[in-house]
């Protein structure tokens, strides 16, 4: 697994180990402390984009490749395209080609709603939609499903290709897409002003991170290579999100308003039907029970105060 020592990944490997699953790890960054203890994975400390990183794909011979490390972040993609065409793009090929020398079967590939871009109308989008990504971040998340369909046709190797909604939960950090819930829950958690860009109308999808967890195991599971929503079809307002979080906190938000972001999308919902009729995923965390949850690990862990 690529990323397996970050927000998404870390749960993903927690869910593999309760299941029994013994898992390497190639990331970046350095496990966690908090989370990391009593874990049956072998870490491999580099750039998934190196020459290194796929010899040890191919050396561990995985039966599964998770591939979760990325730079997830549209204007990180706008301000600097070549590092996030690298990361994201040349990453996935140097895991592409160790799953192929390791004779993997399956990969499984975090990919994003940003792909479809910022549709009108039709929400919540379903995977046939047309895709119109606005960002490089998102063009390189787009490049990197035609590179696992192509490996697909020449080599065999199935995949699924996930495309989150905007993802929430403990051990969230401040940066990278869907990380509104931590950015605002930090303002709540510390009493600063919560900064609001545009009007507060734009919506997106929020999805507890352990039911994305529970998503990616289950499309390991199944033998159906495409590519799928990892979603709950709910759309959620900025506005409507601060109150949520105000009621959780029992905090009443100081809100300042800053010009919108260029390259956002503005109004965001994925269909989770494809999803639920292929690999029986079905996102189960209420949104006010998650935020609880979140800002309950925001307080407790000491790393937002």
């Amino acid at each position: 697994m690529t990323g397996g020592n970050g927000f998404i990944g870390s749960h993903v490997v927690d869910l593999l180990h309760e299941q029994g699953f013994d898992v390497g790890i190639i990331d970046i960054v350095a496990p966690d402390a908090e989370w990391n203890g009593g874990r049956r994975a072998e870490q491999f400390l580099c750039d998934v984009a190196t020459a290194e990183a796929e010899a040890i794909v191919a050396d561990y011979r995985p039966s599964l490749v998770f591939h979760l490390a990325a730079r997830a972040s549209v204007a990180d993609s706008i301000a600097d395209p070549f590092t996030d065409a690298n990361t994201t793009m040349v990453g996935l090929i140097r895991m592409l080609e160790g799953a192929r020398k390791a004779g993997a079967h399956r990969l499984i590939y975090s990919s994003s709603a940003a792909v479809y871009g910022d549709p009108t109308d039709g929400l919540p989008l379903a995977e046939e939609r047309p895709l119109l990504p606005k960002s490089p971040y998102a063009v390189s998340k787009l490049a990197g499903e035609l590179y696992l369909e192509v490996y697909a046709k020449l080599y065999g190797l199935g995949f699924a290709a996930l495309r989150y909604a905007n993802v929430y939960g403990p051990r969230q950090g401040l940066t990278g897409e869907g990380g509104v819930v931590a950015i605002f829950g930090k303002g709540l958690v510390t009493g600063a002003p919560l900064q609001l860009n545009g009007d507060g109308e734009h919506t997106r999808d929020y999805i507890f991170v352990k039911d994305v967890a529970r998503a990616n195991f289950l499309a390991a599971q199944s033998t159906v290579s495409g590519r799928f929503n990892v979603s709950t079809g709910v759309q959620t307002s900025n506005l409507e999100l601060i109150s949520l979080l105000e009621t959780a906190s029992g905090v009443k938000a100081e809100v300042r308003r800053l010009p919108e972001r260029p390259g956002d999308i503005r109004f965001s919902a994925l269909s989770p039907d494809k999803a639920e009729r292929t690999f029986g995923f079905t996102a189960e965390m209420p949104l006010e029970v998650g935020l609880s949850q979140t800002l309950t690990w925001m307080r407790e862990s000491g790393r937002f105060g």
